[in-house]
């Protein structure tokens, strides 16, 4: 790569660490790794180190943010719900969106041929990524972008809403002349974020509580806990 070419490259990748996670790259070679895939010529021909390593250390990484966050969040919560919550935050759907909501693609050195980037490749590179930031500087500020990242783009929000829980429960309450109702019950912050605790009520009775950082994703939330009361599914 011309000594231009890749000074700018550089600079792109530092304003992309720096916008995303909040920290300031020291050593910048984690991060040309993070976002080197194992197609890419220079890997083919120089024997560069593809991302796959740092892969399997930004997962590890990733699993226990999300764990110490859930468990923080949730006093009592279960350990079964923690669980499923968890794998819908880590999951490979999570990290290809988030890959695409911060244009990680743009930055990733890889063959695609003459197609798009296929969609787990972003995920891969977000763990990769990821695992960069925690060897560069801490787990801490890891984890504190890591949180940042999901905050802003409220990504359990938009993975529940994949299922629509709000629309079943008022389609299955339409059917059986059951009033649904909303409730904010309380409004707080926790560590400095905004939440909200909703209620669900059907015909009076509650069947859902659960909190969230917007009303829209802590409706969603308590309409999936009462749907689960109802159907029995997840």
């Amino acid at each position: 790569m011309p000594l231009r070419r890749r000074h700018d490259r550089e600079a792109r990748i530092r304003r992309f660490i720096r916008r995303h996670f909040g920290v300031r790259p020291r050593n910048l070679a984690p991060y040309l790794e993070a976002l080197r895939h194992s197609s890419s010529l220079g890997c083919q021909k120089d024997g560069l180190t593809s991302n796959e390593r740092l892969e399997f250390l930004g997962d590890s990484v990733l699993d226990m943010i999300v764990v110490d966050m859930l468990f923080r969040k949730f006093p009592d919560g279960d350990e079964g719900e923690m669980t499923r919550m968890k794998a819908r935050l880590v999951s490979r759907e999570s990290l290809n969106l988030l890959g695409q909501e911060i244009g990680v693609e743009h930055l990733l050195d890889a063959q695609t041929g003459k197609g798009s980037v296929h969609a787990s490749l972003r995920g891969n590179a977000m763990e990769a990524v990821v695992g960069a930031v925690y060897l560069d500087r801490g787990f801490r500020k890891t984890q504190r972008g890591v949180l940042k990242l999901l905050k802003r783009f409220d990504l359990d929000h938009r993975l529940q809403a994949t299922v629509d829980f709000k629309s079943k429960l008022h389609e299955w309450g339409q059917k059986r002349k059951k009033k649904i109702q909303f409730k904010v019950v309380r409004e707080f912050k926790r560590d400095g974020q905004q939440l909200y605790k909703m209620q669900v009520l059907i015909g009076g009775k509650v069947m859902g509580t659960s909190d969230g950082p917007s009303k829209k994703s802590a409706e969603q939330a308590a309409a999936r806990e009462a749907c689960r009361h109802i159907f029995g599914d997840d």
